[in-house]
């Protein structure tokens, strides 16, 4: 008898176990349903609560919870906080010894990395998924190779993308390492039947060999992929290979029928150019200005995204400092308003400063309009970001602590700093228009120069892990001092502007020691672009940096003014995903 009472006690222990163990599984599939369904914040509140509940020796659960978390962050854009969870569910794949579960967690750690820019970790983390897989395929009967597809077609997706960051030399080897993974991975999807992955991998080939300049055969792998997308109905393959097929209009109705808002203002973009080359301006009038509807509409969603992210952190961090607050001082609190105080007082001026500028240029370019509508439309937006954050802070003043306010003076004053290098351009160009501006040539060593000015830009640089190359020396010129500057700092700051996470900016003295180029290797510009930016009268409207950063094509007026000024020349060269090389030649002192 005694022995059938443990037996109940043990099935019933099970049985509760079980249940609790099922609780928990519901909160993270309802947590996963409110994050695709684009309700971040309560799919991280689901998690959290969640994860206060799991037992402490629960670790299959909590890397449940973990797993969700990190799909979370990743669409919120918050990196670090994604690396960490997905560290952690590696980590407890690592202790269980799982190799598929390890392949799946170095994948998405991949996908995460390369999000990030750090390509070179991303692709050390997929090798070694690649690495798992084959061994799993050659010792274990039941494993197919369709993990394994997959993760060698995400690696050639990241060396393609790293290889737009490198020297013309190394990139080609790059693309082919990529294109070898990317075939592999279709002749197994080809193998298993995987009609739609097929469709995919083709895509994938396609844009290789697009950016390795065999058209041929990129056209082959894109003919075919269209072919294969139709027949699956896969529509965002489809979108993509009618883009590199160069069949604009089609991409833009379907895209426009998926949302898919960038490929649609990437086709619009393209579209625009074919009607303005045929002289078609009314059509080309009309796709810019779905272009500029669309382009604005991702800049607003970008907008929110921070936003959320923002609330996020604050909502994660006030749970964890609710102890911490109910000790706080009135000396602390006396601090904090003195923060709050502090911030009021500088965005206030900041925008004060604004409008009274903004008032100058409107009346010294009355009859300029495209300048004062490019300028207004670009100073909106950090101004609504600011006036959005300050309200948060007005808002919820007593919920931040210190090291959080001061955090965010940083990111005003960073936004501030921007826009206040805006208005000296203007301030400039204006100066020069009314012919107070003074030219007074002397001879000035450009090495010197280019010190000061790297050594202001630095931060920038560093904010997206961008090396600046120094390959200076004395070099001698008759030129204005502080003009030259200016140039230098415009011509700089537009290189790292338009250069990916973890590029290279090279600044270096020509080879004729009479001048100076800035090289990066960047998004570059089509000959269309480039004629524009060196023979237009007015600001041509800005292209946005890689990291969302806005402009007013002021900068680039300024400095050709300023070179004609000096009697210098300008010149320019550069190609679409390759990057720009700008030189500035300058009057040799005698």
């Amino acid at each position: 008898m005694k022995n059938l009472y443990i037996l109940i006690l043990l099935v019933f222990s099970v049985s509760v176990a079980n249940a609790q163990s099922d609780d928990f599984i519901h909160l993270v599939d309802s947590a996963y349903a409110e994050a695709m369904s684009g309700r971040i914040p309560e799919a991280i509140r689901i998690n959290e609560n969640g994860l206060a509940r799991v037992p402490a020796d629960s670790l299959e659960l909590q890397c449940e919870f973990y797993s969700c978390l990190l799909y979370c962050y990743h669409r919120l854009g918050d990196y670090e906080k994604a690396l960490y969870y997905g560290e952690l569910c590696l980590s407890y794949d690592e202790m269980q010894g799982d190799p598929a579960n390890i392949s799946v967690s170095l994948g998405n750690l991949a996908g995460i990395y390369s999000s990030a820019g750090k390509h070179d970790v991303a692709i050390r983390y997929l090798n070694r998924a690649i690495d798992i897989e084959e061994d799993l395929v050659r010792n274990d009967v039941g494993h197919t190779e369709k993990s394994l597809a997959v993760r060698k077609a995400m690696l050639g997706e990241v060396l393609v993308a790293q290889a737009m960051t490198l020297p013309d030399d190394e990139r080609k080897a790059a693309l082919l390492q990529a294109l070898d993974l990317t075939t592999e991975a279709y002749l197994i999807d080809d193998k298993l039947d995987r009609k739609p992955q097929v469709g995919m991998r083709l895509s994938q080939l396609g844009n290789i060999y697009q950016k390795l300049g065999d058209e041929e055969n990129a056209r082959k792998c894109n003919e075919e992929a269209l072919e294969t997308a139709r027949e699956t109905n896969n529509r965002a393959t489809e979108v993509i290979t009618l883009l590199q097929l160069g069949r604009y209009r089609e991409a833009a109705d379907i895209a426009k029928t998926l949302g898919m808002k960038r490929q649609e203002m990437q086709a619009c973009s393209s579209l625009a150019q074919e009607a303005k080359n045929q002289g078609d301006y009314e059509e080309a009038a009309r796709c810019l200005e779905r272009y500029s509807e669309l382009r604005d509409i991702i800049q607003t969603e970008e907008s929110e995204r921070q936003l959320t992210l923002w609330q996020v952190r604050y909502d994660t961090q006030r749970k964890e400092q609710q102890l911490l607050l109910q000790a706080q001082t009135i000396q602390t609190q006396r601090q904090r308003l003195i923060w709050l105080i502090a911030i009021i007082i500088l965005t206030v001026v900041a925008i004060a400063l604004l409008v009274m500028f903004i008032r100058i240029q409107i009346s010294l370019f009355k009859t300029k309009n495209r300048n004062y509508t490019i300028l207004t439309h670009d100073l909106k937006n950090p101004m609504v970001a600011q006036q959005q954050m300050l309200r948060l802070f007005y808002n919820n003043y007593e919920n931040y602590s210190r090291d959080e306010i001061q955090a965010n003076i940083g990111r005003l004053l960073s936004s501030s700093d921007e826009q206040i290098d805006l208005l000296y351009n203007l301030q400039q160009m204006a100066l020069l228009e009314n012919g107070k501006k003074k030219i007074s040539p002397v001879r000035i060593d450009l090495n010197s120069i280019v010190g000061d000015v790297v050594a202001n830009i630095r931060s920038y640089a560093d904010l997206k892990h961008i090396v600046l190359v120094l390959n200076t020396r004395r070099c001698l010129v008759m030129a204005d001092r502080d003009t030259v500057r200016t140039v230098i700092r415009n011509i700089l700051s537009n290189a790292v502007k338009f250069s990916h996470d973890g590029g290279t900016v090279e600044i270096g003295i020509t080879d004729s020691n009479d001048g100076i180029y800035i090289r990066d290797h960047g998004v570059g510009m089509s000959r269309e672009r480039v004629h524009e930016l060196m023979t237009a009268n007015h600001a041509v409207a800005s292209q946005t940096g890689t990291k969302g950063e806005g402009g007013t094509g002021i900068g680039m007026l300024l400095c050709r003014e300023l070179i004609h000024r000096n009697k210098g020349v300008m010149k320019v060269e550069s190609e679409p995903c390759k990057g720009s090389t700008f030189v500035v030649i300058l009057p040799k002192s005698e």
